[in-house]
C-alpha cells in the first residue's frame, strides 16, 4: 500500500488536543502530536493520525465520527474540552476563542 509523503512535527498543544493531520496541496501531510503527551500516547496517537492518511479520510465525504470511529476510536463532542474527543465548533469565532482558551470547556 502506498502512502504519501507526511512530516511529524512535536509541538506544545493544549492539555486536551493529543495531534492533528494537515493535508497540504502537494499531496504529502503534516502531523502535529501534542509535545506534552507522554512518548506513549504521542507514539499511539502518531499511529492514529496515519491511519487516516492511509484510509484516504480526507478525500471522503462522510461523517467525523465514523471516521474517528475507523481510524481508532476517539469520540467527537458538541461540548468539546473533554480527553480523547474532537470538539465541533459552529463558527471559526467560536473555535479561535476554544483554542486560544488553552482548549478548555466552554
Amino acid at each position: 500500500m502506498w502512502t504519501p509523503d507526511y512530516f511529524v512535527r512535536l509541538v506544545e498543544l493544549p492539555p486536551t488536543i493529543d495531534g492533528t493531520v494537515v493535508p497540504n496541496d502537494d499531496g504529502s501531510f503534516d502531523i502535529y502530536i501534542n509535545s506534552r503527551s507522554p512518548e506513549e500516547k504521542r507514539r499511539a496517537w502518531l499511529e492514529h493520525e496515519l491511519e487516516h492518511i492511509r484510509r484516504d479520510h480526507f478525500y471522503r465525504d462522510e461523517p467525523v465520527a465514523a471516521l474517528e470511529a475507523e481510524a481508532g476510536g476517539v469520540s467527537v463532542s458538541k461540548e468539546g474540552g473533554k480527553r480523547g474527543s474532537i470538539p465541533l465548533f459552529s463558527s471559526p469565532d467560536e473555535a479561535a476563542e476554544y483554542y486560544l482558551s488553552g482548549g478548555s470547556d466552554r
